[in-house]
């Protein structure tokens, strides 16, 4: 209730005084994430990747032995599982014996909340998280503060410096946050060298209001879900216009290669992407040589299963984290997939390398009036519903929609209204809305469920120059 009041305050607020309130939380941010022992880790991060696999793999394993011990003393739920298939902590030694454990899921997370929580671990060391809900089921938890800012960041801008871009440079990020409501739809986070752009307001209307403006900042770097970015580069090449930069930096939803060649393209540069989770459990990401994504072995230990959500090709990527202390994931299963490469790369880093990796996958929608609401506008706003924890929304016509919403009972008015608030803002007063209580989700075969479908054809971008 706090929160929300804030939030209606802000938005009410003149630019300037938002301006003042956005540095004033970046500022914020900045020290988190870049002080404290942010300096020292991305250090040994430097060193430690060029450690050949064999180094890297004794590196983790010992990592991983103090995690089992720790997990074993200290966490109901692990000692419990290790008490009920006969194991002692020296049973694990090595990431090959991780398969004498279970796999750790949303559901059995939820079931077992406080049982996974590290009962020597002080409230001042961690913190409270959530995902947000990509696979339709948001999910609470507890993390290590150090893994939240420090380490978290310190293992991103590893992966940034191999694209040639540090920390305190001039970068545009383009998300799905919710920082205005009014234009102009950007803003300046000085602390951190930082053009906002929201993803909530980015449509035909206003692509190129957000092109002049970044051509304006002229930003070193790019950095944004792949289907934003690719929005923008759509617009360009529509106008044989081009916007160089010097990387951009993809993340948070599947990158094809259709959208990488004209990203690159009309942005002039190479993109590199990464891949992570919320829940802070492994990372990857491309170096220059573009060969595979490196896993970051210091981060998290990566498991590739074959299983029902597998391919042929592919297995579910299943990770354990080895420094979140707070409330161990080992064995999270993360509902990506993915495939080892069977190569080494270029680049001579120890780091392993993912040959193919496939994550969340969802499309954008056609409003009745004819513009393009992308799909993380409709994640991010949908994951602030709290009572919201698996949907799906499908467009099934021109102006026809449906909202189906896994539920045992009927929703309640407020429910159906706090849905219909975030349709009605996107798609507009003309669009006929479906909400409906289902007792389950028709899968999408994807290894992530999509959650936002299109059944009709999409048109061309119709912006037009201001």
């Amino acid at each position: 209730m706090i929160n929300r009041l804030a939030q209606q305050i802000y938005y009410r607020c003149p630019v300037l005084l938002q301006d003042i309130a956005l540095n004033i939380y970046g500022y914020w941010q900045a020290k988190r994430r870049f002080g404290g022992e942010f300096s020292a880790i991305l250090e040994g991060l430097e060193r430690s990747q060029w450690l050949s696999p064999s180094e890297l793999e004794d590196l983790q394993n010992r990592c991983l032995q103090q995690l089992i011990v720790h997990a074993y003393e200290n966490v109901p739920y692990y000692r419990r599982i290790f008490e009920e298939r006969g194991l002692k902590p020296h049973d694990i030694r090595t990431k090959e014996d991780l398969v004498k454990l279970p796999f750790l899921t949303k559901g059995l997370i939820r079931k077992n909340f406080r049982a996974l929580l590290a009962v020597n671990i002080p409230s001042s060391a961690s913190t409270p998280f959530s995902t947000s809900g990509s696979t339709g089921q948001k999910l609470k938890f507890y993390t290590d503060r150090r893994l939240r800012w420090e380490y978290n960041y310190a293992t991103l801008y590893r992966f940034y410096r191999w694209a040639g871009f540090d920390a305190g440079e001039r970068r545009v990020t383009i998300a799905g946050r919710f920082f205005t409501n009014r234009p102009p739809y950007w803003r300046f986070n000085r602390w951190e060298n930082q053009l906002l752009l929201s993803t909530h307001h980015l449509d035909s209307r206003t692509v190129d209001l957000y092109l002049d403006q970044i051509e304006r900042f002229s930003p070193e770097a790019i950095q944004g879900h792949p289907s934003a970015v690719y929005y923008l580069a759509k617009r360009l090449a529509e106008q044989g216009r081009v916007l160089p930069v010097q990387t951009v930096l993809t993340t948070g939803e599947q990158l094809f290669s259709d959208q990488r060649e004209l990203i690159e393209d009309r942005f002039q540069c190479r993109v590199f992407d990464a891949w992570g989770q919320a829940e802070m459990v492994a990372m990857a990401g491309e170096c220059e040589k573009h060969k595979g994504y490196h896993v970051a072995s210091e981060y998290g230990i990566v498991e590739v299963v074959k299983n029902e959500l597998g391919r042929d090709d592919l297995g579910e990527i299943v990770a354990t984290s080895l420094q979140n202390y707070s409330m161990p994931f080992i064995r999270y299963r993360t509902g990506d997939l993915g495939a080892f490469a069977d190569r080494s790369c270029p680049c001579g880093r120890g780091l392993p390398l993912l040959g193919e990796l496939e994550g969340r996958v969802d499309d954008a929608l056609l409003a009745p009036d004819g513009h393009i609401v992308l799909p993380v506008a409709f994640r991010t706003s949908f994951a602030k519903l709290e009572y919201l924890d698996q949907y799906q929304l499908i467009q099934k016509d021109r102006a026809y929609y449906q909202m189906l919403v896994l539920k045992d009972r009927p929703l309640t008015y407020a429910e159906r209204r706090g849905i219909m608030r975030v349709l009605r803002y996107y798609l507009g007063s003309s669009a006929e809305i479906e909400i409906k209580s289902v007792s389950q989700i028709p899968r999408t075969p994807r290894a992530k469920q999509r959650l936002i479908l299109r059944e009709v054809p999409i048109t061309p971008l119709r912006g037009k120059r201001r």
